[in-house]
């Protein structure tokens, strides 16, 4: 059975880090270039053949790149998981109050508001048995993505429109307590393959409820899954 060694990880973080910040791919030369791992081009070649054994990279058209797998974006996204801490976005968000429509409503507009703002990202709150579906922040992810993702696009804005759908899609998922990621083709829906969902459950006034974001390619995952994870 193959294992990883430190520097396997080191590496896949590198091309996956790379790759999520600037969509470029790396070879063993380019890698070397832009990082110091104290060790020699074939060593490296060596290190990428060992993480597309094990399918956590893989090679395009014949080409000296490396491109991330699913599986492999899935492997970083479980380390970020237990290395990121908690990010509070506003302390106030510890307290819910809903004693009043208004005051529940504006509170669902803030969290909402704040976790797009800080993430960048597409925030979402939904409540289904109060029929709430809140969204934030979609002007400024198209802004940022819609050269990337072209029409697609405009499928994501489909279901965004049709509350309560999103809100069917959402309950779809096996959701597990605490931060839940789902990557690329987890999106079983065509047009959200390109994208990532992270969602918390959450409970309020007795009804289960969620509260996540919907990103893009170019997005800082340790970031973000500490926004979700200390929201609420």
């Amino acid at each position: 059975m193959t294992t990883l060694t430190p520097r396997n990880i080191e590496i896949l973080k590198i091309i996956i880090e790379e790759y999520i910040k600037t969509g470029d791919v790396l070879g063993s030369k380019l890698l070397l270039k832009k990082y110091d791992l104290g060790v020699s081009s074939a060593t490296v070649r060596n290190d990428m053949a060992t993480l597309e054994t094990l399918k956590l990279i893989y090679q395009p058209y014949n080409s000296a790149w490396r491109l991330p797998t699913a599986k492999g974006l899935r492997a970083f996204v479980n380390y970020m998981m237990q290395q990121t801490p908690e990010f509070f976005l506003e302390a106030e968000n510890q307290n819910i109050n809903t004693k009043t429509l208004r005051e529940f409503s504006d509170y669902v507009h803030s969290i909402v508001f704040n976790l797009a703002k800080n993430t960048k990202e597409i925030a979402f709150f939904v409540l289904p048995e109060k029929h709430v579906v809140e969204f934030s922040g979609v002007a400024t992810f198209l802004e940022r993505n819609h050269a990337r993702l072209g029409d697609d696009t405009f499928q994501l804005l489909k279901i965004l429109e049709d509350k309560p759908q999103f809100s069917k899609f959402i309950e779809s998922f096996q959701i597990q307590d605490g931060v839940n990621i789902y990557i690329w083709e987890e999106n079983f829906l065509p047009y959200l393959k390109d994208y990532t969902i992270v969602l918390k459950p959450i409970e309020i006034d007795g009804s289960p409820g969620y509260i996540g974001i919907i990103w893009g390619l170019k997005m800082n995952y340790s970031f973000n899954i500490s926004a979700v994870r200390g929201i609420i």
